[in-house]
C-alpha cells in the first residue's frame, strides 16, 4: 500500500481492538519504579513483542539495585540513527493495579499509568509491528530505549541515552500529550533533588522543650522551601514527601524530606538550588540537605524548531493540528537536548490526570498518534 497518511491512519484504526487490549494487558502488570522485579517482567514482556517483529533486543545494565535493567531494541539499517524514548516504570505501587486494568468514560481511557507513560509504549509496540505489516522501510535505522528509572529521575539509565542520543539524527520521546490541545514539547523543564534531614532530641513531651522535636523544624523548613517557587519564572519547589519521629508520645529525634525543583532559565535553576541548600535551623535542631539538578533544561532552539515544523506537516496528513507546548514537565529527553541533538517530545497519545487516581489518555489519540509515529519513522528527513 501507498504510505499516505489517511491509509496509515485507517489500517491502525483497524486494530483498535487489539491495541486497546495490549494496553489494559500491559496496564494490568505492575511497573512501580522501586519494584525492580515487576519492571523487568514488562521489559521482558516488551522485550517479547519487538523480537518478534525483527528487533535486535539488548538488556542494559542499570548498575542499581534498586531498579530493574533498561531495554535497547533496534530495526532498520544505515549508517544514520535515530533515537525512540520510553520508560516502562510508573509511580504506581501494586496496590493501585486491579485486574480491571483500564475503564472508558465516554472519550477516555482511565487508569494507573495508562498517561505516563504506558500508553506510548503500546503506540510504540504497534508502530513497530505496522511498519513491518505494511511493508515499509525506515530512512534510518531506529533505535529505541525504554528506561526503567524516569519515575527516579533517569539516575542509571542516563549514560546509555546519551551513549544512544550523541550517535543520532533526532529523538522522540514518547511522553504523552496534555489535553486539550496534545501540543508537543520542543523544550522542557530542568529538574533538581534533594534530601533534607533534620536531627532533634527525643523525650517525653511533657519534659522536653518543643523546640527540639525534628517534625516541628521539618514544617518550617517545608514552609521555606515551597516559598522558594517562582511560577513567574517557571521555578517550583515541592516537598514531595516526608516523614519522621517514633512514637505519638515522644518528641521526635528525627524527620526526613525528599524535595524537587523544577525550573527552565538553567541561572535560576542555579540560583533557586544554591537557596535549597543553604537551609539553616529555625531551632534547636540540627538540619543537614543534600542533593544536585539531576536533569538539565531541555531549551528551544533553531534545530528544535525545524523538527517541530516537520512533525506539524506530517501531522495534517492525518488530520492533526498541535502547537509546541509550555514547558513544565522534565523527561528523559532533557538529556539528548543537553547534547544539542533536536529532540521533541510529547509523541505518545493525549490525555491528563498524571500521577493520579484520574489518569486517562483520549481514546482515539492512540491511533492518531500512533499513525503520526508511523509517519515519523517512515517519511521524516533529518540534516
Amino acid at each position: 500500500m501507498t504510505l499516505d497518511g489517511p491509509s496509515v491512519l485507517e489500517k491502525v484504526r483497524e486494530q483498535e481492538e487489539q491495541i486497546i487490549a495490549e494496553l489494559s494487558h500491559i496496564v494490568s502488570m505492575s511497573s512501580y519504579t522501586y519494584s525492580p522485579e515487576s519492571v523487568d517482567l514488562l521489559q521482558q514482556y516488551l522485550a517479547e513483542q519487538l523480537r518478534k517483529e525483527g528487533c535486535r533486543i539488548e538488556f542494559l545494565p542499570s548498575e542499581n539495585p534498586q531498579f530493574a535493567r533498561h531495554l535497547r531494541a533496534e530495526f532498520g539499517s544505515g549508517e544514520d540513527q535515530i533515537l525512540v524514548l520510553a520508560h516502562a516504570d510508573t509511580v504506581y505501587p501494586q496496590k493501585y493495579i486491579s485486574a480491571e486494568a483500564i475503564y472508558q468514560e465516554d472519550d477516555r481511557l482511565y487508569g494507573p499509568g495508562v498517561y505516563d507513560m504506558k500508553g506510548g509504549i503500546v503506540q510504540l509496540l504497534w508502530a513497530v509491528r505496522l511498519i513491518k505489516a505494511l511493508g515499509c522501510q525506515t530512512r534510518y535505522r531506529v533505535c529505541i530505549i525504554i528506561n526503567s528509572d524516569s519515575e527516579a529521575g533517569g539516575i542509571s539509565s542516563r549514560r546509555h541515552i546519551e551513549n544512544e542520543a550523541i550517535k543520532s539524527k533526532a529523538v522522540f520521546v514518547l511522553e504523552s500529550a496534555r489535553v486539550p490541545e496534545g501540543e508537543m514539547k520542543s523544550s522542557h523543564c530542568g529538574s533538581g533533588r534533594y534530601r533534607l534531614k533534620v536531627s532533634g532530641q527525643s523525650g517525653h513531651p511533657s519534659q522536653s522543650s518543643p523546640a527540639t522535636s525534628a517534625i516541628q523544624e521539618l514544617s518550617f523548613q517545608i514552609q521555606r522551601l515551597h516559598s522558594l517557587s517562582q511560577p513567574e519564572k517557571t521555578v517550583v519547589v515541592n516537598v514531595g514527601q516526608i516523614w519522621g519521629g517514633d512514637t505519638v508520645n515522644t518528641v521526635s529525634p528525627h524527620a526526613t524530606a525528599l524535595i524537587e525543583m523544577r525550573f527552565l532559565d538553567p541561572k535560576d535553576g542555579a540560583a533557586t538550588e544554591e537557596l535549597i541548600l543553604n537551609a539553616q535551623p529555625f531551632t534547636n535542631c540540627q538540619v543537614e540537605i543534600n542533593g544536585s539538578i539531576t536533569r538539565p533544561a531541555m531549551l528551544r532552539n533553531a534545530y528544535t524548531q525545524r523538527l517541530m515544523c516537520q512533525v506539524k506537516h506530517l501531522a495534517k496528513h492525518i488530520g492533526l493540528e498541535f502547537g509546541d507546548g509550555v514547558p513544565g514537565e522534565a523527561s528523559d529527553g532533557n538529556y539528548a537536548a543537553a547534547l544539542g541533538v533536536p529532540t521533541l517530545d510529547g509523541i505518545g497519545p493525549v490525555g491528563g490526570g498524571a500521577h493520579s487516581e484520574q489518569e486517562f489518555i483520549i481514546k482515539d489519540s492512540l491511533a492518531t498518534r500512533t499513525a503520526l509515529l508511523i509517519l515519523i519513522l517512515c517519511k521524516a528527513k533529518f540534516c
